[in-house]
């Protein structure tokens, strides 16, 4: 059973390249990374920590991911996210968005663990500076959650902006808060049967410093950034 997410406008039919774009990118280097017995290898590398450097990993750090489960998560959030956002400020401001919100939660994340060696990775600090900036343009934007079987829609519920944002807060809390250490053997066994859909790999998992920093820059944006003229 999975459950997605869609815009309920006519705005919404439109392609957006840039976030499309971007989503191809964290797939692509999902589907290169991930399963690889030297993973470990790529976080050091790529990935974004405080105490070893600042270079080159603040800009891959974000489109890194440390199981599908991850990756399927973040990606479907920006692609609604980012979509709406994307529409009302045209593709460069977009892009310019995408990466101050990873930047801003990189360097919240390094001023308050500048001793760290633990990787920060993944999209979902940018989903949520870009969240924040769609649910301000769209507070009550008509969405539909949809529930279905291997692609095959089951069941279509309306829903509002404000909800699904709401869903989003709440997974980044499971991911903060659940006991997950005293899990840990249900994660391995899970990872056994589904490969990489599970983490087993030491990350900063969902950095409360980072998230804010990205919520903060997002509301700065939405403030400053003058919108895509209507034509």
């Amino acid at each position: 059973m999975f459950i997605t997410f869609v815009e309920d406008t006519p705005a919404s039919k439109k392609i957006p390249w840039a976030n499309t774009v971007m989503i191809i990118l964290n797939v692509v280097i999902a589907f290169n990374t991930l399963g690889r017995p030297d993973f470990p290898s790529i976080l050091g590398q790529y990935g974004f920590i405080p105490a070893r450097h600042l270079g080159l990993s603040v800009l891959t750090a974000p489109f890194l991911h440390s199981s599908w489960t991850q990756l399927v998560a973040n990606m479907t959030f920006l692609f609604m996210f980012g979509k709406g956002m994307e529409q009302s400020f045209g593709k460069s401001r977009y892009l310019m968005a995408y990466f101050l919100c990873a930047w801003a939660g990189e360097w919240a994340h390094w001023y308050y663990h500048p001793h760290s060696t633990l990787a920060l990775i993944g999209a979902s600090r940018v989903v949520t500076g870009l969240g924040i900036i769609y649910l301000l343009l769209f507070p009550w934007g008509r969405m539909k959650w949809i529930f279905s079987f291997f692609g095959a829609p089951l069941i279509e519920i309306p829903s509002r902006t404000l909800f699904v944002m709401g869903f989003w807060a709440a997974i980044q809390a499971a991911l903060a808060f659940l006991p997950w250490s005293r899990m840990a053997w249900l994660v391995k066994s899970l990872s056994k049967l589904g490969g990489s859909i599970f983490t087993v790999n030491p990350t900063a998992g969902t950095a409360w410093d980072a998230h804010l920093a990205a919520l903060i820059m997002g509301l700065v944006l939405f403030l400053f950034m003058p919108k895509k003229a209507k034509v």
